[in-house]
C-alpha cells in the first residue's frame, strides 16, 4: 500500500520539508500494517529497510546475558526503527515487535539513501533524531547505573506517561499494552520485583492496573518516588 503525504506531515523528520519533498518521500514508501506481537525484523538480519512508526508502539529488544531479552526502547509515532542502520550497511542491532496494532512507513535502505542525497534538508532532521536517541540511551544508562529498582520503575512509568499518556477521569493511562514482564525488561530487573513494587504502589493508590495496562492515579506522588533518596519505598 502507498503512503498519503499527509500522514508524514506532522512528524519532526519531515516538518522542515516542502510539500513536494514530502510527496517524494511518500511516493517512495510503502504502508505496512502490523498486528500485536508481529515481528518487524530480527536482530542480526541484514538491514534492508528503514521503518517510520506512523501509529502504534514498537518494542526494540535484544537478548541479555543468561536472562530474558532487554528492551532497548519503545518507539512511538514519528520515530524511526534502527535509524543508524539505514545510513550504512550491516545487520539490525535489535529485534522489533509491535506491542499493539501499528502502521509503519517503509523504505528500502537503498532508496532511502538516494532520497537523502536528493533532499538535503532531511540530514539535519536525521542528525537531531540520532542525537535524541543517544541522549535517551545515555539517560537510561545513568538510571540503571545509579538508581535502585523502584526509582528506575518510577522513572520508566513517568517517561511512558509523557510519551503515551491518555487522560482519564481517574488519572493518566499509558495508552498501549504494557505487561509487567515488559516493564521488567525495560528497567533491567525481574518480573517478581516489578510485580511486588507495582502491587505496593497500587495499595497506596498511586496506580491502578490490569494484566497489560497501567493507570497512573497520582503523578506528584510517583514523581516524588522517582526522586526519593531512599530505596525503602518500593518494599
Amino acid at each position: 500500500m502507498s503512503i498519503d503525504p499527509d500522514l508524514l506531515r506532522g512528524f519532526p523528520v519531515v516538518s522542515a520539508l516542502s510539500a513536494e519533498e514530502r510527496r517524494s518521500l511518500a511516493d517512495a514508501a510503502s504502508l505496512r500494517p502490523l498486528r500485536a506481537n508481529e515481528a518487524v525484523f530480527v536482530h542480526g538480519e541484514p538491514a534492508t529497510e528503514l521503518c517510520l512508526v506512523l501509529s502504534g508502539r514498537i518494542k526494540l529488544s535484544k537478548a541479555g546475558w543468561a536472562r530474558d531479552p532487554v528492551i532497548l526502547r519503545i518507539a512511538h509515532p514519528g520515530e524511526f526503527l534502527e535509524l543508524g542502520r539505514s545510513l550504512r550497511p550491516g545487520g539490525y542491532g535489535a529485534t522489533a515487535n509491535a506491542l499493539c496494532g501499528a502502521e509503519l512507513a517503509v523504505w528500502p535502505t537503498q532508496v532511502w539513501r538516494r532520497l537523502v542525497d536528493e533532499i538535503p534538508a532531511i540530514m539535519p532532521c536525521l542528525a537531531e533524531l540520532l542525537e535524541q536517541e543517544l541522549n535517551d540511551a545515555q539517560h537510561r544508562f545513568v538510571e540503571i547505573a545509579s538508581l535502585d529498582v523502584p526509582r528506575r520503575i518510577a522513572h520508566a512509568l513517568l517517561r511512558l506517561v509523557h510519551q503515551a499518556g491518555r487522560k482519564e477521569e481517574a488519572g493518566i493511562r499509558i495508552d498501549f499494552p504494557l505487561s509487567k514482564q515488559d516493564l521488567a525488561a525495560l528497567t533491567g530487573t525481574t518480573l517478581f520485583t516489578v510485580s511486588r513494587t507495582l502491587t505496593c504502589w497500587e495499595r497506596r493508590g498511586l496506580l491502578a492496573g490490569g494484566r497489560r495496562t497501567v493507570l497512573v492515579r497520582d503523578i506528584p506522588a510517583l514523581t516524588n518516588l522517582a526522586t526519593a533518596t531512599e530505596a525503602s519505598f518500593g518494599a
